[in-house]
């Protein structure tokens, strides 16, 4: 029965990994109930853990609780300070989920003290770096200032190189959240540098993106093409969709980019690209964005028809997300280009719904 119950779990975290959350609750499910059989406290400890973060991918939050709150017991009655350590997080990333940031902020506190109780300073880093993270939700930057600082310096002084690479990240997104790209530039610079360190292609692309779109706040262009483009040749290394769409904002960047430098014909060059991977991977947002972007581009070089054909399809994608302010703006480009064609009336409808539409 045991070996049935390590056969479950197995199954159950392959069809997690895969995305196929039904299936991996099934198998947990299945898991959870030999592990009740035996009397195995531990492994349902596991089971509920597990169930409760497919339950959570699925987006059944209350379910997710539930398991985390009779892992959380289980621990308790364990006496595993790691096992009540990941309940807390689990609990707090639910609450994040659930846009229940006070509540989370809880969990993550009782996290932290915990760690300090045992003594623990990995525990302790990843509980900074949890409170750091939502506190950046809410805004309150000072304070994912102060617990991203003391992130990086545990990571520091336990000589973890990818915890301090990932502290820096978070650094630096704080910083350019606050508008202070010369310290977030640094930040990115010392994630890159360890990045290259650990020999991680998937952190040095991201890095060079972000490098590139922290040159792209200050207008310096060029020197974000030159990263944007490392990005490109860092990601040729990596394979699966998110690389793919990685690409593709890639791709989208460097479409700003020419477009702010009025190089018009190669900005649509790399629009098109954008969108192409945008549709083959049915990402809508990006697909919207691609066709902004080209409606903007080939308005400028005078193809106003090919400019009004993007609009309207970013007129869709835009109802399809239904985003207000997309789709005010949206509406709000198609007026101004049909009032330029001289199609007065097209551009009158247009340019009166938006008001409706405004959140």
């Amino acid at each position: 029965m045991e070996s049935e119950g390590k056969v479950c779990h197995n199954l159950g975290y392959a069809h997690y990994c895969l995305g196929n959350y039904q299936d991996a609750v099934k198998y947990y499910e299945q898991d959870l109930a030999l592990a009740k059989d035996l009397h195995d406290k531990l492994s349902q400890a596991k089971a509920y853990c597990n169930l409760g973060l497919a339950f959570k991918a699925l987006g059944d939050f209350a379910k997710a609780e539930e398991c985390q709150k009779y892992l959380l017991s289980l621990a308790q009655s364990l006496n595993n300070a790691q096992a009540r350590f990941r309940a807390l997080g689990n609990l707090g990333d639910i609450f994040v989920c659930k846009k229940d940031v006070a509540g989370a902020i809880q969990f993550y506190e009782q996290q932290l003290a915990l760690a300090h109780q045992v003594k623990e300073r990995r525990m302790e880093a990843c509980a900074y770096a949890a409170l750091g993270a939502t506190y950046r939700l809410v805004q309150k930057y000072d304070k994912a200032l102060g617990y991203h600082t003391q992130e990086l310096e545990v990571y520091q002084e336990l000589g973890d190189v990818p915890g301090e690479c990932k502290a820096h990240g978070h650094l630096a997104a704080v910083y350019m959240a606050l508008g202070k790209y010369a310290m977030a530039f640094k930040s990115y610079e010392e994630q890159l540098e360890l990045g290259r360190r650990l020999k991680d292609p998937v952190v040095e692309a991201q890095v060079y993106g972000n490098m590139g779109i922290t040159k792209m706040n200050v207008g310096v262009m060029e020197e974000a093409i030159g990263y944007l483009e490392q990005q490109l040749a860092t990601l040729q290394q990596l394979s699966g969709n998110e690389a793919v769409m990685d690409r593709g904002r890639a791709y989208g960047n460097l479409g700003d980019c020419y477009e702010a430098l009025g190089d018009f014909e190669e900005a649509i060059k790399y629009y098109d690209q954008y969108l192409s991977v945008a549709q083959s991977l049915n990402r809508m947002q990006d697909q919207e964005k691609a066709y902004r972007g080209l409606g903007n581009g080939h308005r400028a070089m005078g193809n106003l028809q090919q400019s009004l054909v993007c609009f309207e399809k970013r007129l869709v994608v835009a109802h399809e997300l239904g985003e207000c302010g997309g789709k005010a703006q949206a509406y709000g480009e198609l007026g101004a280009l049909h009032s330029q064609l001289g199609n007065y009336e097209q551009a009158i409808s247009c340019l009166e719904r938006p008001a409706g539409h405004r959140p």
